[in-house]
């Protein structure tokens, strides 16, 4: 049933997850205490690491705070497009 609930939501099911999403992550940053420009870096040292070993999309690359309990996650997903051995 969620299923058919997430391919049939409306448009203002969609303005309300990305607010939910928006204030999730305000809260995540504020409980690692980790300025946005961190993340920034962190996240093109993250490409430019990954960039050595493979091709990648730069354009469809994302990265995401999660919270599991009280434990933060980063989520990072690199669309490879080759290897450059």
């Amino acid at each position: 049933m969620q299923v058919l609930n997430w391919f049939f939501r409306t448009k203002g099911d969609d303005v309300r997850t990305r607010a939910k999403d928006r204030m999730r992550l305000m809260l995540i940053h504020d409980r690692l205490e980790l300025p946005p420009d961190r993340l920034a870096s962190l996240e093109e040292e993250l490409i430019a690491v990954v960039s050595r070993y493979f091709e990648i999309d730069r354009d469809t690359t994302r990265f995401d705070l999660q919270q599991y309990e009280r434990r933060a996650a980063l989520v990072a997903n690199f669309p490879l497009l080759r290897s450059k051995s």
